[in-house]
């Protein structure tokens, strides 16, 4: 019960609900109990009755006795049929509130899990698959539902009746009440039994469900390369693997809950067994009436399913309680990078890079965000958890507001790590990033990167219109801010050229576009954002020369404007640059302007004279 106790602030605010809830519960199992009352009570008049009606039987008096019995038997049937219904009311009015509650809680579970996941860091999403943090979202989040619903709700009737029969059994006879319970104890054991085995069953399944869950959203996602390399058959086999694991343990489960069944209707029936039979005898003592008999028979028999239940609600409590252990796991984890909350004049709560910080809704630089543009870094350093060597070794240089700074090196340079620092996506194992003179540590999150327009290497575009996935880096952006930064992104002729433009939906990660037209719709989302920093990783690497040429003229005029860092392989791209940086192996190598480093005569002279020799060839041809 230890991870549900986490549980306990929500309760106390749906207390309005919980607790008329419960008080519903009682009274429909109060009013259930009192009908094996009436029944012996009807029971016992019979024989009564018919004695007295033998006695006037041939006199004037005997259909008066006659229909006495009859009024009276309606009468009792009556009151049986109306305490019936009032335990179905009340029994209505229970679900109305306990499971209503139950759904709020789910609601905000859920939310707050979501709202939790989107602070943390990209720690925590390389070390756990997407699938299995979906299922945690969904599945577990309904397991830990119905235990905060149906299982209380089952619970609170079962306590009620059970005490209730069991008290005015002990009352009639507590002999015939002992006999009845003698399979209570073995009923008790195979109980606890049961729950141990649930529980261990219940985490196994919800574990495989997990990477079930995970091996079908890689699939799917990356279903253009599974068809590409016809791998469709080793996918196939991958998931009948994991399906038939999952099947197996669910078996597994389903055998332990269905030898449980015909354990409990067996002790159940035994009981109904020891009351016939010492009742009997009672009855023949004297000691007890069969009206007596009839009662317990009835108490026995509503008693079958409040002890049933709680075979299941012990189920939903150990799946509930597995459930819960996953999901406060998630909470429990803390971001790796998370900075201030913004002071008055630094930002808007909520708005800014979606991420560890406040979920944004993409604001512009302006509202009260006083990002000038300045970058320095001061002895910069990163390594990889886990890493044995460091990706970035001692980097220092500076980006005055307004300049631009170009970076090339080989693959594996250490170009995309380093622009991931600048808007506070990982921190540095060494150093400190400055931006306006402080601390990037010192920043709040949301004002940091409201300040920042980014594109990064990997395109994501969401499963929305096009003109969504642009708006995405300024939410109240309206149709002229929109068509300026398509045109900025060369994106306008494609846009035109789909029958609903820019209401045109991509599809799941842009699938509908091509790798140019993605890259050029993430690009149109940073400038949309009119911010004092736009960083660009690589983002011409998927269109061809003549439209990046026709970006970059389109992006030269935010120079001046705008600090502007940007990543690329092509020197075309960086000749206009302020200053270039060469990487190689996480240092700096080289640093100048175009001219300066061309006529240095190392790898940037290199990559020029290579890329003019590649420009030439395309010409001949």
């Amino acid at each position: 019960m230890a991870p549900l106790s986490r549980l306990n602030s929500y309760y106390f605010a749906y207390k309005h609900l919980f607790i008329p809830g419960l008080l519903f519960a009682v009274v429909s199992s109060v009013f259930a109990m009192i009908v094996p009352n009436v029944v012996r009570r009807a029971i016992d008049a019979v024989p009564q009755f018919v004695v007295t009606w033998k006695a006037v039987r041939g006199t004037p008096v005997e259909s008066i006795v006659y229909w006495d019995l009859f009024y009276t038997l309606a009468f009792m049937g009556l009151v049986i049929v109306g305490l019936s219904i009032l335990s179905g009311i009340f029994s209505f009015l229970m679900r109305q509130t306990v499971v209503v509650a139950s759904r709020h809680i789910e609601f905000d579970l859920r939310n707050r899990l979501y709202n939790h996941l989107q602070r943390l860091s990209f720690g925590f999403y390389m070390a756990h698959p997407t699938g299995d943090l979906i299922t945690r979202s969904t599945s577990d989040i309904e397991q830990v539902r119905r235990y905060i619903g149906p299982a209380i709700m089952y619970t609170t009737r079962a306590v009620v009746t059970i005490g209730t029969a069991l008290t005015v059994m002990f009352v009639i006879s507590p002999e015939l009440t002992l006999y009845a319970l003698i399979p209570m104890p073995f009923l008790g054991l195979s109980v606890f039994l049961v729950a141990r085995m649930v529980h261990v069953r219940s985490d196994r399944l919800q574990a495989q469900y997990s990477t079930l869950s995970s091996r079908v959203q890689e699939a799917l996602a990356g279903i253009r390369v599974v068809k590409a390399y016809a791998t469709e058959e080793v996918e196939a086999r991958r998931f009948n693997t994991e399906s038939a694991a999952y099947r197996e343990r669910s078996l597994d489960l389903a055998r332990v809950e269905a030898a449980w069944r015909p354990v409990f209707v067996f002790l159940v029936g035994l009981s109904s067994i020891f009351v016939v039979w010492k009742g009997g005898g009672l009855v023949i003592e004297g000691t007890i009436t069969l009206g007596n008999i009839a009662e317990y028979m009835i108490y026995v028999a509503l008693m079958t399913w409040p002890v049933a239940s709680m075979g299941f609600v012990i189920t939903m409590v150990q799946r509930a309680s597995a459930s819960m252990k996953r999901l406060g796991d998630v909470f429990d984890a803390e971001p790796e990078i998370a900075g201030p909350s913004a002071a008055p004049g630094e930002g808007i709560p909520g708005e800014g890079m979606p991420g560890e910080g406040t979920p944004g809704n993409g604001a512009p630089a302006g509202n009260g965000v006083d990002v000038q543009g300045e970058i320095a870094f001061e002895g910069v350093s990163y390594r990889y958890p886990e890493s044995d060597g460091e990706v970035l070794r001692d980097l220092s240089f500076r980006v005055p507001a307004g300049t631009t700074l170009a970076i090339v090196g080989r693959t594996g340079s250490g170009k995309t790590t380093l622009m991931e620092l600048i808007p506070r996506l990982i921190d540095p194992t060494a150093g400190r990033i400055l931006i306006d003179g402080r601390d990037v540590r010192d920043w709040p999150l949301d004002a940091l990167r409201a300040g920042m327009g980014y594109v990064p290497q990997d395109v994501f575009l969401f499963s929305d219109t096009i003109g969504n996935n642009i708006r995405f880096g300024r939410m109240d952006a309206d149709d002229a801010a929109l068509r300026d930064a398509a045109l900025d992104a060369d994106l306008t002729g494609a846009v035109e050229a789909f029958p609903n433009q820019y209401e045109t939906f991509v599809g799941e990660r842009g699938i509908t576009l091509s790798g140019g037209q993605k890259q050029r719709v993430s690009l149109a989302r940073a400038l949309i954002r009119a911010a004092p920093i736009l960083l660009l990783d690589d983002a011409l690497s998927a269109v061809d020369t003549a439209t990046e040429r026709t970006i970059l003229e389109r992006l030269r005029r935010h120079y001046g404007q705008r600090t502007v860092v940007l990543v690329t392989h092509r020197v075309s791209a960086a000749q206009d640059a302020d200053q270039i940086l060469v990487l190689d192996d996480g240092c700096i190598v080289e640093e100048g302007t175009h001219a300066e480093l061309e006529a240095a005569g190392g790898f940037y002279a290199t990559l020029c004279r290579k890329q003019q020799l590649e420009a030439e060839l395309e010409a001949m041809a």
